[in-house]
């Protein structure tokens, strides 16, 4: 078989890599890079803009995220009309990381 066809050598993972490995979309997988590096709060319209995507589409990862325990907002029950900030919640993040690397190793 061709040496193309079997590499001996494997480049890093890059990003697309990584997202593709575990099922994220890459749209999340940068929500997550970006809430990461931000550090303080943000709101969808600033992670839309940052990411040249709709607010809205960013909303509704963030409110997936927010469910999981991996996001945090600023708001109570009641949205409408105010500018939600969001945090990633890096204890929950690294929890979540943990597990799942625990589950890939078989432990």
């Amino acid at each position: 078989m061709a040496d193309y066809a079997h590499p001996t050598h494997r480049p890093p993972l890059g990003a697309s890599d990584v997202t593709a490995i575990f099922s994220m979309t890459p749209l999340r997988a940068e929500i997550l890079r970006h809430l990461s590096i931000s550090g303080g709060g943000v709101t969808s319209g600033d992670i839309g803009r940052a990411l040249s995507v709709n607010y809205r589409t960013v909303g509704r990862h963030l409110a997936l995220l927010e469910e999981l325990g991996i996001v945090e907002a600023n708001a109570t029950e009641q949205r409408q009309g105010v500018h939600v900030r969001y945090r990633l919640n890096t204890e929950n993040m690294k929890s979540a990381e943990r597990a799942l690397a625990k589950y890939l190793h078989g432990k």
